[in-house]
Parts: structure tokens; sequence; C-alpha cells
């Protein structure tokens, strides 16, 4: 056994240690991407109070909601039962459990193409390897920007627009340009305007057939003339046509389709000419989904539809897939349901939304006309009525639409959306899903409202709030 040492070396004494404070969190940061983005319409909204007691509700005027283009809302419109039975089955069937397919399971792709393609005598001709299923028509517009756009390149959109697509286009970063659509025109684009906006960096053109937030059908001649202004400029079109089949009246000549026999559980164009359609051999990429036709925006299902006989879409092919893979494809229950839910939906469904909302789109617009100062403009599709008349010469008391909606929010207790809110000044959107005696009352207030300010001298001229 080894001696112990005795006089060893000193123990060590360390110092007593002071107790420090933790260190204060510093703000996380998001990127600056995500930062970027925005939401024109909220912000515009900013300023109304929705919660609040306002002045007419004190005077028991019940809150009216007019901005949302939702047709579930008021559940007057309800979904067939034959959608609600599909989807039951999928549910039930054990089928639909799983992760899907990051494009979609092969049977709702098979349906859609199916639906769609026009056969061989047809102008449209789609096969399933041309179908990815996506989150909604959002989530397939948001596909179709991310794969298309990038920094340094530029996009054209319709002004006015549904502000979406502006919030859905930023993180590409790519720059936004705009064509008009023309009010005294039926809304149809500016041609030449939309020629000087394309250059050689152009990564694509939207359209969006029926109109949000015009309401507007474009003619089978008008579509055609767009298609060969693309053709011309060797331009993409994406085509926005969640709305498709929803149109009762189209300026002109009616289409060939207008008389065609409808059959079940096929796409029956009626009075809507799908662009693809008259697109030839330029590249499209068309964008749908069940929410609208099917009055069921909430079911988020929604698929891009590649046009491309030219194959010049390859590599655009491929970054749809890729982009898919980024996450699961939509809804399994949904996409199991698609093909029941398409075949068995009855063409009386549509025909009887179609009749609905042209009725009360008439006799909303001749509601509107006989209020001085409102200039309507009788809607032919989607579920939208733009009416125009807020101008310097008729309410000079506000300097823009936006204070035009936010007074008559104070003073009639009603919410509706202003142009300004779609960037077109002057104007504001009534959503024709809204039950029609609702309408009326919203008609009775905003005369009241117009009549009390019509003419009144304010504090200059109208502005674009997104201009100030």
């Amino acid at each position: 056994m080894a001696p112990i040492a005795l006089n060893g070396p000193e123990p060590i004494h360390h110092a007593p240690r002071t107790k420090q404070q933790p260190k204060a969190w510093a703000p996380v940061s998001s990127s600056p991407i995500v930062r970027s983005i925005r939401n024109p319409i909220r912000e515009m909204m900013a300023g109304i109070d929705l919660g609040g007691t306002t002045a007419a509700a004190a005077d028991g005027k019940t809150f009216l909601n007019l901005g949302l283009g939702d047709p579930s809302v008021f559940g007057n419109m309800p979904p067939h039962r034959a959608a609600l039975d599909a989807i039951e089955e999928s549910l039930r069937s054990g089928k639909a459990d799983g992760y899907p397919e990051s494009v979609g399971y092969s049977v709702a792709r098979e349906a859609v193409a199916n639906y769609f393609d026009e056969g061989e005598t047809g102008a449209w001709r789609v096969a399933k390897g041309d179908v990815v299923m996506t989150h909604g028509a959002s989530g397939a517009l948001d596909m179709a920007f991310a794969v298309l756009a990038s920094a340094g390149k530029n996009v054209i959109f319709p002004r006015p627009l549904f502000m979406a697509y502006e919030t859905m286009i930023t993180p590409t970063q790519a720059e936004v340009r705009y064509y008009d659509l023309l009010p005294g025109s039926n809304w149809e684009i500016d041609l030449a305007g939309l020629d000087e906006q394309i250059d050689e960096n152009t990564a694509f053109v939207l359209i969006n057939n029926p109109s949000n937030p015009c309401g507007s059908n474009w003619s089978e001649s008008h579509l055609r003339e767009i298609a060969a202004l693309a053709a011309r400029r060797q331009v993409v079109i994406v085509s926005d046509e969640v709305y498709g089949g929803m149109s009762w009246d189209v300026p002109g000549p009616l289409p060939a389709s207008a008389s065609a026999p409808r059959i079940q559980g096929k796409f029956n164009r009626g009075l809507f000419t799908p662009y693809a359609a008259v697109a030839g051999s330029a590249p499209v990429l068309v964008v749908g989904a069940v929410s609208k036709r099917w009055l069921a925006p909430g079911w988020r299902l929604g698929w891009v539809i590649v046009h491309d006989p030219l194959n010049v879409l390859a590599q655009v092919r491929e970054g749809l897939v890729k982009w898919a893979v980024r996450i699961q494809g939509p809804n399994s229950t949904m996409q199991r349901a698609l093909p029941k839910l398409l075949a068995e939906t009855p063409e009386s469904f549509f025909t009887d939304t179609m009749d609905t909302l042209s009725s009360v789109g008439k006799k909303l617009y001749e509601r509107l006309e006989k209020i001085e100062g409102i200039e309507p403009q009788l809607p032919m599709g989607a579920m939208y009525l733009m009416a125009g008349g807020l101008t310097p010469a008729n309410f000079p008391e506000f300097k823009n639409d936006a204070e035009f909606v936010k007074a008559l929010m104070r003073e009639e207790n009603m919410l509706i959306l202003p142009g300004s809110a779609f960037r077109l000044d002057g104007f504001i959107r009534f959503v024709t899903t809204v039950p029609l005696p609702v309408l009326l009352e919203a008609c009775d207030r905003l005369e009241a409202f117009c009549n009390r300010h019509r003419g009144q001298p304010g504090t200059g001229t109208m502005t674009p709030p997104m201009l100030q």
C-alpha cells in the first residue's frame, strides 16, 4: 500500500460564482419573404370595427355582411345530396384514411380528366397525366405561380382582380404588372394594353373567366383574340376557371355549346367557353376546383390541368410534381369521393344554381338602377355584381370608395367590399349567393345612405387608397 502524503499540494479553492441573470429572449424574426406578404383586403378593412356597436346597430339595424364570396354562408344554397353521399361513402370506405400520392390519387386525376376531356372530335383533350390535384383552387394557383415565376421575371394580372393573386405571387419575388378590364365593354381585356405589358421576361399572363369580382363571362370570339395574342407573343396563360360553367349569359352570338345536349357526368360548357378549347397549340395551365360549382369552398379540392400540345411545358410538368411533393396531396376523403361526385351530381343542380344566380343578379341590378348615383353592371357569370358611380361628382364627401364603404358601415351596419379592394376605385362588389331579401334590404340602406351623402361637398376628389 502506497504511503499517504501528509504534506501534499494545497487544495484549490474556487471563488464562489455569482448567479447570472438569464439572458432575455430576443424577438425571433420571420423570413423577409414572409414579411413582404400582404392581404390588401384585410388592410383596407382594418379601419372597420366589425365587432363594435355602430349607430346603425343601436337603431336596431342588424349587421349585413356582403363581403365574403362564400356560397355556404347563408345556408340558402347547399351542396347536392349526391355529392354528400359520395363523400360519406368515401369516408366510410376505409380507402381514404392514409396519405395520398403527392400529385393526387390516380382515380381522382383520371376522374378530372374524364370529366373535362371532349373526345376525339372535341377541342379540348385532357388525359390523367395532365392533371395534378391540389388543396383547392388557391392551392392550384399557388402551385402554378411558384413553378412558373421567379425573381427577374414578371407576371401580368387583370385589373380589377381577386387580390389573393397578389398575396400568392409575393414569395416568387416576380414583378407584378396589370392589364385593364373594360367595364363599358362587358369587362373584356384591353388587348392593346396587355400587349404593351408583355416582354421577354414575362413568366405568364393570368386570366379569370368567369370573373371575380366582375361577374362577367367572355365570348368565344374574345377568348380567341386573347389566344391569338398569347400565341403571337409566345406567352403562357394561367386560366383561373374556378367559376367555369357558371354562366347564364354571354355578349354577342351564342357559342355552339349553348344548344348542345347536356351529358350526365361530363363538363357541359353551356354559355361558357374553356380557354384551352380555343388556345390551339399554345400552352395553358387551367385551374379549377369543386368549391364554387358544387357550392362548398370548404371542401378544399382543386386541380391544375396542363394543356400543352407542343410539349413546351416539359420542365413545368416536372416542376408541378416537385412542388407537389413538398407536402402530401390534398384531402384523401375528398379525392376518393371525386369520381362519384363528378359522375352523379345531376345536371339539374348546376342549371338550378345558374337560374338562381341569374334571377338574383337581375333583380339586384334592377333595384340598384333605381338608386341615384349607383351604376350597376348586369352579371353574366360567377356570383358577383359590380356597381360603379362612386365618383367625385356623385359623392364628393369621400376621397375614395374605401371611405364610402367605411361610412356605410358606420351609418347602416352593412359591410360591402369597395372596388379598390380589387384595384378598381369607384365601385362596390355585391355577392349574388346572398339571399335576395337580404340584398334588397341592403339596397334600401344603400339608397338611404346615398340620399344623405350624394353631392355634398367634402375633402376633395376620390383617390385610390392604395395610392395614398
